[in-house]
């Protein structure tokens, strides 16, 4: 089997696996939600944002390096790669116990100059343990993704959720009664349980595999080659997440200056973060799971300067991405009101669901952009993008939340993404000399997403179809939607027979 076509199986299996856990996240994400409330889902998304923050500080870049560096290792001629996997899991055991001292030393601290509130304390202190384990299991993946054994990693996740869900079920019920604060320390106690035994399922498989098991071939892994891929990436997203909880925290406070009371703020940034993304983001699982297996790909197409196969590539990706984001859009705008009242049983999320419809195709071409530059050891630009694209949103909270509320927000979402997007998608271009951006293209696709919907609102209006009120009237829905779009796409010319043709010589 080709390595492009390996490349497509691998991509297909990690995103029905990632469909499967963004399913059952979705699902877990409702029922939390129908326990907590919003308000509760509001504090609980801002412990997440510290969460979020010091992970990326613990991780340290280190599944990147570790994918990169087993790719190259073993397209080196090697036939192992344990030396390469122990050193960036002593690496990251390192930079994540570092990380959660200062996090369960200054819970205090944060909870109250940061957050404004307590009750976080002892869920910030319980997800200091979280780190270690986080950062070790981020090493063993990247190990995953550069050998193409993904498979395992699936598995792995799997049943990672499951003890989570398990956990938090068991404990969620009798912390409910007692606040928010026992509710919160229950959810992230069972991602602790998850955690820990993710990481033990993950070294015993990792070190059992014919790829990290000792022999007497001699790897020269040293740590400045680590550090060499793993700062940058560690600097940009480090620097970018402290940005991004900044920006989380300035939220509720901006919609507070801006008239809002403290539980309607809370419940407003709740219903964005905590229902809306969710849902949008849950069919992007296929693009970030070819985000993360095309760094590999591309690493040792860089190494071997395959410049054609690069562009090859990269174009394939570019246009199904354009053609499959356009499509969610359409499905998102047209049924986010059925998506809403299905999946939360309240149309709080609607509004927001259609107003970022608009948004999506350029969230989901950056995740493939943002994956090939890596791979291409781009991650030096990547970090400076993102600082950049943080630091914008945090200006513009700061000065558009406290007068603009909600429409200041929306307006910084589409500024930040379209900033980013635009900076990657130039270095792409740059860096591989050849221009994948395709107006006619991206104009087909568009059409075929309206005239789609043109059609099955015409039907509805024809035969009197009221609103869809039932699972599988949703799904019945969605998939009528996307056989028009698809259909309607290839006879614009949106995705041509040569398209077809080069897809199919790339998967042979």
């Amino acid at each position: 089997m080709k390595k492009a076509k390996k490349l497509v199986m691998n991509t297909l299996l990690l995103t029905a696996s990632s469909f499967a856990m963004q399913t059952v996240s979705v699902s877990f994400n409702v029922y939390l939600t129908n326990r907590m409330g919003a308000a509760g889902i509001g504090l609980f998304q801002l412990i997440m944002s510290v969460y979020a923050m010091a992970v990326t500080f613990a991780c340290g870049g280190i599944r990147l390096a570790s994918t990169r560096l087993t790719a190259d290792t073993l397209s080196l001629g090697s036939s192992t790669a344990r030396r390469t996997v122990k050193s960036c899991i002593c690496y990251g055991l390192f930079t994540a116990a570092v990380t959660a001292g200062i996090l369960y030393f200054a819970s205090g601290i944060i909870s109250s100059k940061w957050l404004g509130d307590m009750r976080a304390v002892p869920s910030l202190k319980i997800l200091a343990f979280c780190l270690p384990f986080v950062s070790m299991s981020s090493a063993i993946n990247g190990y995953y993704t550069a050998v193409r054994t993904i498979y395992k990693y699936a598995v792995i996740q799997a049943m990672e959720q499951g003890v989570k869900i398990t956990v938090v079920a068991l404990i969620l019920e009798r912390a409910v009664s007692k606040g928010l604060e026992y509710s919160c320390m229950s959810v992230v106690t069972g991602m602790l349980a998850s955690e820990i035994f993710s990481y033990i399922c993950s070294f015993i498989i990792c070190f059992k595999s014919k790829t990290a098991k000792k022999t007497n071939e001699k790897e020269h892994i040293s740590l400045d080659k680590i550090l060499h891929i793993a700062v940058p990436d560690a600097v940009g997203t480090g620097a970018r997440s402290i940005l991004i909880t900044i920006e989380h925290l300035l939220i509720p406070k901006g919609f507070k200056k801006s008239g809002s009371s403290a539980e309607q703020a809370m419940s407003v940034y709740g219903v964005i973060h905590g229902m809306v993304f969710p849902v949008i983001l849950y069919p992007s699982a296929v693009l970030s799971s070819l985000a993360g297996l095309l760094i590999p790909e591309m690493s040792e197409c860089r190494a071997k300067n395959q410049r054609g196969k690069i562009i090859q590539i990269t174009e394939t990706v570019i246009n199904i991405t354009l053609i499959y984001s356009l499509c969610i859009a359409g499905v998102m705008y047209c049924f986010g009101s059925a998506l809403s009242n299905i999946i939360y049983k309240t149309q709080q999320a609607t509004g927001y669901i259609q107003l970022l419809a608009p948004l999506i195709p350029i969230m989901y071409l950056d995740m493939g952009v943002d994956g090939i530059l890596k791979g291409l050891d781009q991650q030096v630009y990547t970090m400076r993008v993102n600082i950049l694209d943080s630091s914008i949103c945090v200006v513009l909270v700061y000065l558009l939340l406290p007068r603009y509320a909600v429409k200041g927000y929306i307006f910084i979402l589409f500024a930040s993404e379209i900033i980013n997007f635009y900076l990657s998608m130039r270095r792409l271009i740059t860096v591989t000399q050849s221009d994948f951006l395709r107006l006619r293209s991206f104009l087909k696709a568009a059409a075929g997403a309206v005239i789609t919907f043109i059609i099955l609102k015409s039907g509805k209006l024809l035969f009197g179809i009221s609103e869809i009120g039932t699972k599988a009237g949703l799904g019945a829905s969605i998939a009528l939607f996307m056989l028009v779009y698809s259909a309607t796409v290839y006879l614009t010319g949106g995705f041509t027979r040569d398209d077809i043709r080069r897809l199919r010589s790339f998967l042979r």
